[in-house]
Parts: structure tokens; sequence; C-alpha cells
């Protein structure tokens, strides 16, 4: 017994991991004294090929421990083997383990790989998602024309939706390539005969829609050279050598300044909007009407007080009036206002233009100025705001003929079921004309034109880019247009 102890002792006073044989009935821990980690320790085995040890000691025990990889890599970011020895999911083995979110092996991290480098799901350019940062994301259709969407997830412009995104000349939308829409497939702005402009080698000349084509003149509506010379024609809507004016059909009409052998007409036009020596007023069209102060023959109405008042406008100073240019009073080349009062030249300490004044100041957008005692009144010819005062329009028609219909490029000129003569310039479907309002005479839409009752149709001259209220087609689109029956 002695003896065993003596032996016992040696052993215990030994290394701190050796072998120990002892009774097979014993259980005994062994535990690493060199090393103040604490650490798992393991039990002697009965198996004596297999002894016990400590996690961290670079050797894996079986079956206690499923890896060791040391102290310094147990526990590690992506070592694979947690502190005790335990194994752990490792971002970039190609096996997905929770908490990874992913893991393509050496792939993680590259681009549009959709898996970063630690494991984590990222955007995927070309999965049909549009995930932060992507702009957008139409899967196998990204990088194809006019997808809108770049091979990088990127916007692009679109040809062809109506709108001119950066990088584009032009976009007629659905016209695009069309015969006098200016724009081409690929929304670069193209020329056209009619245009004005000459496009070589396609055309030999081009004066414009107006004159191509037209009488006398020396180049045709498509565009080609007519070398036989032609006298000058009165009515052509050229002025020829030999002519003072040609309105065209207009020569000779009321409040046309130019007669039908071309030449200027001589003294005053009552109706054309001009006072004129010896005229007292003219408010063009609206000469007669109860909305203006002068007769149909340009003589101002009866006045409701004394008789041989002074008549601001014939070209006479007479009491009170301070100065009398006659149809000039207002007008810039004059120092007369339209009330018939001097203008003092302004320095920078006279008051600011403005409405009311009795002077038209063009460049605010004014058409008239009767001053503020007079603007708006019934015998004015300006409104409140002055604007001329003007009857309602009537619904203006356009020529099919694309060099004579005047239809804007946001326009075309179609037929419609009411008569040969009903032509009008048509918006596009969900558009309505541009800076007016929707009530607005110039604009309107056609009852029993089926398939069409939404559809705005606009004067000639008039621009169409202004979305409507409800731009899709359909029977509920662009109603705040008014309809006219008296169109149809």
């Amino acid at each position: 017994m002695l003896h065993n102890k003596i032996l016992l002792a040696l052993f215990m006073g030994g290394a701190s991991c050796t072998r120990i044989y002892v009774n097979t009935t014993t259980t005994t821990h062994v535990t690493a004294t060199h090393d103040p980690t604490p650490r798992p320790s393991y039990p002697v085995c009965r198996n004596v090929t297999h002894c016990g040890g400590v996690c961290g000691d670079g050797m894996v025990q079986l079956p206690y421990e499923q890896c060791d990889l040391g102290p310094e890599l147990n526990g590690a970011p992506n070592s694979g083997c947690s502190k005790d020895c335990k194994k752990v999911p490792c971002c970039g083995d190609g096996i997905v383990a929770f908490p990874e979110e992913c893991d393509l092996g050496h792939r993680n991290g590259e681009f549009n790989s959709g898996c970063s480098k630690d494991c984590k799901k990222v955007s995927c350019c070309g999965d049909g998602h549009v995930d932060w940062p992507e702009e957008c994301d139409l899967g196998s259709l990204n990088g194809e024309l006019n997808s809108g969407c770049t091979d990088d997830c990127k916007k692009a412009p679109v040809c062809g939706n109506g709108y001119i995104d950066p990088g584009e000349e032009c976009d007629a939308g659905p016209r695009n390539g069309a015969y006098d829409s200016g724009c081409s497939d690929n929304c670069t702005i193209c020329g056209y005969c009619g245009d004005g402009i000459l496009d070589a080698p396609e055309e030999e000349c081009d004066l414009g829609w107006q004159f191509n084509g037209a009488p006398g003149s020396k180049c045709s509506a498509n565009c080609t050279k007519l070398d036989v010379p032609c006298p000058p024609t009165c009515g052509n809507g050229v002025v020829d050598p030999g002519e003072q004016c040609d309105y065209g059909s207009l020569n000779g009409s009321p409040g046309c300044k130019c007669t039908t052998n071309c030449t200027w007409v001589k003294g005053p036009i009552c109706g054309n909007g001009i006072t004129e020596n010896p005229e007292e007023c003219d408010d063009g069209d609206l000469n007669g009407t109860p909305s203006s102060k002068c007769t149909s023959t340009c003589r101002f109405k009866e006045p409701c007080y004394p008789p041989n008042p002074s008549v601001c406008g014939n070209g006479i100073v007479e009491h009170p009036e301070e100065c009398d240019d006659g149809y000039l009073n207002g007008t810039p080349s004059s120092n007369c206002t339209k009330t018939c009062t001097n203008i003092t030249r302004c320095t920078s300490s006279c008051p600011k233009p403005t409405c009311g004044d009795g002077r038209i100041d063009y460049p605010l957008g004014e058409e008239c100025d009767d001053g503020e005692a007079n603007n708006g009144k019934d015998y004015s010819s300006c409104t409140a705001d002055c604007k001329r005062k003007s009857k309602p329009s009537t619904c203006a028609t356009c020529n099919p003929n694309p060099f004579f219909n005047k239809c804007t490029i946001t326009t075309s000129c179609i037929s419609t079921p009411f008569g040969l003569e009903k032509n009008y310039c048509a918006c596009r479907a969900g558009y309505r004309a541009s800076g007016l309002a929707a009530t607005d005479p110039r604009q309107f839409r056609l009852p029993g034109f089926v398939g069409q009752e939404y559809r705005v149709f606009v004067a000639p001259g008039v621009e169409c880019d202004q979305l409507c209220d409800s731009p899709h087609p359909g029977p509920d689109s662009c109603r705040e247009v008014p309809v006219r029956a008296d169109c149809a």
C-alpha cells in the first residue's frame, strides 16, 4: 500500500498533462497548470490509447472536441472553430449556415454576385428587383434599346415616350420619324421639306411650307428648284419686285392695309384696331358692340357729358389734354399716354411701369392700357389686367395639306366626321393646350366623335404640351376641356 502511494505522489508531481493509469473504476480529471486561462478539460479515457487534454492545445480530442486550432485561432473570425472547440459557420466555404444569408465561396464580394464578403445578401443588378442603390432593374431587358434601364441598373432615356429626356434632342412620342414631326426615330432633330431649312443633298431648296409650291415661288412643294422664271404675281403672299405689299388672299379684305393690286391702302381703315386720323376711335372687331366705346364708323358713341368733349386719340390737343399723338398714344415712339397725359422719361427715381399707368408696357406683357380709371370698363377695349378684349374665337380649322395646315409639332391636322371643312389640329392623347385655361375657346372637345370624345382640339399654332387632369385615354380623359357642339 505504501509503495502505491509513493508512486502516485511521484506521478502527481510531474507534468500537468501526463497519462495516469488507475483502476478502471476510478475517474481522474487532469488540468493544465501552466496556462492561467480556464479551458475545458476532459476525463481520462478508459481506453489507454486516448487520454485527456484541454481545448486550445491544437489537438482534436474526440469525442469531446469537434475542432481545435489552438488558442490564437479558436474563436477568431472565419476560423470555423469556436473558443470551446465547436465547429461554427465559416463565411467563404461555399456553405450557407446560420446566421449567414448567403455564401458563394471565393465569389463573395464580386460585382453582381449578390453576396458580400461577410456573407450578407446585397443588391444584384439584373435580378428584376430594384434594390438600393439601383435606379431600375428590368432583369434581362436591362441595356435593351428603349428599355429605360442600363446594364448597370441606371435610368436611361426612353425615345418615344413624348418627353425630352437628358441625352435626347427631341421626342414627339408616337410621331417620331413621321413626316413633319421634326424628330427622328432615335430622338434627334431632323429636317423636313417645309421647315425653311435647306437639308442637302435631299433638298434643292426650302422656303418653308408657306411658300414652297406657292404661285410665283421658285421652290416646289417637294423642295425641288423651279427654274422657270415667274413674273411677280400679286396675291401669292410674297412681296415680289414692284409690289409694295402682298397678304395673299387677304388683299383688299376689310381691315387689310394692302389692296388687290398689292399697293398700300391710302388713308385710315376703320376696323383694323388702329386709331388713324380722322378716326376718333377704332376697337377693331368690337366696333359697334356694347362693350366698345366706338361706333361701327369709328366715331365715339354719344357721350353722357357736355357736347364736344375732348377726344383723346384724334391727334388734336384739346383741354384738358396735355398731349395727343393720335394712334401713336401709348406706343414706345410717343411721349403721350393713352389718356393724353405727358410721359415723363423715367430715371431711377421714377415709379416702375405698371398696368393702369396709361402706357403700354410691352415687356410686362401688356397688350393695351387705357389707364386705371378706364381699364375694364364697358367702353374700354382693355381689360383690368391690360389685355385686349376679344370675341370668343370660332372653331379654327386646319388644312390637311402638311404644307399649309399650320398645326404645331405637338398636334396633327385630322379630319372629323362632321364635313369636309371640319379639319382640326388634334392634341396628343391625354394632352391639352399649353398655358391656356381649360375653358379657353381656343381649345375644345367634339361631341359624337366616336372613339375620340376625349381628344382635345386646338386652333392652329397652339402648342399641346400640358397633361390633362386625367391623362389616360378613355371616357374620363381631359374632361376639364368643354365640349363645343357648335364645332361639330
